[in-house]
């Protein structure tokens, strides 16, 4: 009996303890849909098993040409591995190609031809990336092993990871701008740190492990007292973290009623820098009908953002997130009223009439004759005077940047919460989890993955790695360490 007989009989093997299920007449649906659920992961098996073989037996060519080397196929000499499927581990004999007169490794021409990922399937590779792009790496291989039978080891999980995010980015920059795209184009930019392991961190890790006595609960108080945390020292961050710096574009439509969206709400990231960002989001913008629509560019005070807004994206009109002007007047009038008073509150609403009806130059007067009014001596007058100053100092540097009266009356967005909370499913529930400790490469393969997930694009994304042939490396990316420098607190002169 040959190969390809004897596993066409485990197919029909398998398809036959699939239908005897459905003749137990003593057990629950939960036992029989379990069973049945592990059958036909088996039936799956069977199937991929027939198909490999099948595909190492058709006839080829002996003598081909691969990166510029003459190979001869050695049908004689088959290389029999374990393929890694999403029905679970199939094995796998096939021919290898040697190289002509060249002391080169052998060659497999049949996983290019099938698509094959080093020893898995593309499906398994794309599917395990996918969950480790919305968990954690442990809590990801959990689950695909609960639906497909097996999970690759956590090596082999890092390395696909490394494989498929490096070709997240340039997808992620090249894809097209939607058809049915709306008439305004609305930009917005944020931040939010994620820890990174330190190079002490990293160098202790990388140390060799010595077996200790007793209970692993003992072992860990032994690494806690050799290891001590230092106190942290003022403007030290506790979490060592790396700022992403996170970029979301949509559009609105006018519509009958009024405005419709966002609509195609697209997510963009990076740990490089705020300008490596901006320079992503200038053509992807330019491809939405920046510079043709009419666009805006809403985000908090940082000084990084505002310089890259006026270099990359000039002729948007800039906006402050009304809210971060909405909390700097209520720290204002904690400076004037006492906490939870009437007063203060009718305060807050007084400025907020103004930022509302566009009457800036009279809400920095107002906030300046304030400041003027309070005594430079006197229980509290100075760290008062300094609160108040810095806020003024705030409100006049992006005066400029409140269009509040104008955005309201055409029903336009004037607060940030696009990215706010994109900062947050972007960044905060995958990489700001307990204990974790990112590598900088990492992470930033993880950044782009997740931004695929969140814009709905991972189906276009995994037929777009159809059309490539996709190699695992041999090891996973080393971790690359960061240290934060500490926070340095500038201290402001007193304003006369």
């Amino acid at each position: 009996m040959t190969t390809i007989e004897r596993l066409e009989r485990d197919v029909h093997s398998a398809m036959q303890v699939v239908r005897a299920l459905s003749d137990r007449s003593t057990d629950t649906l939960t036992a029989v849909e379990r069973d049945l659920w592990h059958s036909l992961l088996g039936v799956g098996r069977a199937i991929v098993a027939l198909y490999l073989a099948k595909q190492a037996a058709r006839p080829r060519a002996c003598q081909y040409v691969h990166d510029g080397f003459a190979f001869v196929l050695d049908v004689h000499n088959r290389r029999k591995n374990e393929i890694g499927t999403r029905f679970g581990k199939v094995t796998f004999c096939r021919p290898i190609g040697r190289a002509v007169g060249m002391r080169l490794r052998a060659d497999l021409p049949l996983y290019r031809e099938l698509g094959l990922c080093s020893a898995f399937s593309l499906g398994t590779v794309t599917t395990l990336v996918q969950l480790c792009a919305v968990m954690a790496f442990a809590g990801a291989r959990e689950l695909f092993a609960q639906f497909h039978g097996w999970a690759p080891s956590t090596r082999a999980t890092l390395r696909m990871v490394d494989a498929v995010g490096a070709q997240a980015k340039d997808f992620l920059d090249a894809a097209e701008a939607p058809d049915d795209d709306g008439t305004i184009i609305i930009i917005q930019v944020d931040g939010r740190g994620a820890p990174m392991i330190s190079s002490t961190e990293h160098a202790r890790r990388r140390q060799p492990k010595r077996k200790s006595k007793g209970t692993k609960r003992l072992a860990r108080r032994v690494r806690r007292l050799a290891h001590p945390k230092p106190r942290r020292k003022k403007g030290d961050k506790s979490k060592n973290a790396k700022v992403a710096f996170v970029g979301v574009i949509y559009t609105l439509k006018q519509m009958r009623h009024g405005w419709e969206g966002p609509i195609h709400k697209r997510v963009y990231g990076t740990f490089e820098s705020h300008e490596a960002l901006f320079q992503r989001l200038l053509p992807i913008a330019k491809r939405r009908g920046y510079g043709r629509k009419p666009s805006y560019f809403i985000a908090d005070g940082a000084e990084h953002i505002w310089r890259n807004q006026q270099k990359y994206f000039p002729d948007a009109t800039p906006c402050v997130d009304w809210y971060h002007v909405a909390e700097k007047l209520w720290e204002a009038a904690g400076c004037l009223h006492p906490e939870g008073s009437q007063a203060l509150r009718q305060w807050v609403d007084e400025q907020l009439a103004k930022l509302r009806k566009g009457q800036i130059p009279r809400l920095l007067e107002d906030l300046a004759a304030t400041y003027n009014a309070i005594p430079k001596t006197g229980p509290g007058n100075k760290g008062r005077r300094k609160r108040l100053f810095n806020i003024l100092d705030y409100l006049a540097k992006h005066d400029h940047r409140m269009p509040y009266a104008e955005l309201r009356a055409r029903e336009l967005d004037i607060g940030s919460g696009a990215v706010e909370g994109a900062v947050r499913n972007l960044v905060g529930l995958r990489l700001d989890g307990p204990g974790m400790r990112w590598g900088r490469d990492r992470a930033e393969m993880v950044l782009h993955l997740r931004c695929i997930v969140l814009n709905g694009l991972w189906d276009s994304f995994c037929k777009s790695l159809e059309c490539t042939t996709l190699k695992l490396a041999a090891t996973p990316v080393p971790a690359r360490t960061h240290d934060a420098k500490p926070q340095l607190v500038h201290q402001l002169p007193e304003a006369a």
